[in-house]
């Protein structure tokens, strides 16, 4: 059964395709048509943070290539954080790439959504908070990222070679004692960090790593002691790990592909609140801070780690620089 809102645009689209006078249709005859709204809306309340949700949601397929000289949010001081920083700061801001070959490829969309929060004062609804996010993402994010404020979750898996490229002699008997080969398949979560305590770091962060007490994991080709690597001493301290740096600056990464395998990511979004507030999805809530907010989830971005400990070039997102040289 279709909801009242549906049923009008229903009528619309009906309507738009036919040149024959509209005729009303009874309940009955209504009751048996199936569709898809072009807009859907949903409201929900938050008892437990006094808030009132209404999200509009576009049933759209969205191909886009995009170019930002600069992408900053969320700029005011704050007691603690460098004078000048932002929520969020991204320079040559860009979604979608022009491959090898010269063609665009876009940055794909679907089901954008703009949600925003009402919060109750005195009798009268307050906008304390607006969202804007996609149902699924795929493609290249380009940009040079200065600051980032959000929840940033980034797989690494690649082969122990990688690793032994960055180790020196002790760290080589440490990792070939523990099973790991050349040949080996390692993996470990990364999210937004501190780099001088190794903790998380969600407020205007400037780097990405594994935070203290992660351990890399042995998925493929490991020896019989690969059991090693969940010790103590295999695990991320202060952004290392047998002296291998396990933190790196986001201005390495120029280029972040957003999917998994092909496949579009989905929750990503990016938000304005002036408290901090839950975004919920379905089963998943999000907390956000107070100010700008980007969120990336699970399996959204994974890199190797030749392209973790050395970054990732800035893939081409112009056909001709305006300002000759960049891309």
């Amino acid at each position: 059964m279709l909801n009242t809102f549906s049923r009008t645009i229903l009528l619309f689209c009906l309507s738009s395709l036919s040149q024959a006078q509209l005729v009303p249709i009874d309940e009955r005859e209504l009751s048996n048509t199936t569709g898809q709204a072009f807009i859907n809306i949903d409201r929900s309340s938050s008892a437990s943070q006094n808030l009132d949700f209404t999200k509009l949601t576009f049933g759209l397929d969205v191909k886009t290539s995009l170019n930002a000289d600069l992408l900053e949010l969320g700029k005011y001081d704050v007691a603690g954080e460098a004078a000048g920083s932002a929520d969020i700061k991204i320079s040559d801001f860009a979604l979608g790439h022009i491959d090898e070959n010269g063609t665009l490829v876009p940055f794909e969309i679907s089901d954008p959504f703009i949600e925003l929060a009402f919060e109750d004062v005195g009798g009268k609804q307050n906008l304390a908070g607006v969202r804007l996010g996609f149902g699924g993402a795929l493609g290249k994010l380009s940009g040079n990222i200065e600051y980032l404020t959000g929840n940033i979750d980034v797989g690494i898996r690649g082969v122990g070679r990688s690793i032994y490229d960055k180790a020196g002699f002790f760290q080589d008997i440490l990792l070939a004692a523990a099973g790991v080969r050349n040949n080996s398949i390692l993996s470990a979560g990364a999210e937004l960090v501190d780099k001088d305590t190794g903790l998380s770091d969600r407020f205007r962060a400037q780097y990405v790593g594994m935070t203290n007490g992660q351990n890399l994991s042995c998925d493929q080709n490991c020896g019989a002691l690969s059991f090693l690597l969940d010790l103590d001493f295999t695990s991320s301290q202060g952004c290392g790990v047998l002296g291998i740096d396990t933190c790196f600056p986001l201005t390495n990464f120029k280029s972040l592909d957003i999917g998994d395998n092909g496949n579009k990511s989905e929750g990503l979004f990016l938000s304005f609140q002036t408290k901090n507030i839950a975004w919920v999805d379905g089963n998943t809530s999000t907390p956000t801070s107070r100010g700008a907010f980007m969120n990336i989830p699970n399996g959204g971005i994974t890199v190797n780690f030749d392209q973790a400990f050395n970054g990732t070039p800035r893939a081409r997102t112009k056909y001709v620089d305006p300002y000759f040289g960049g891309n």
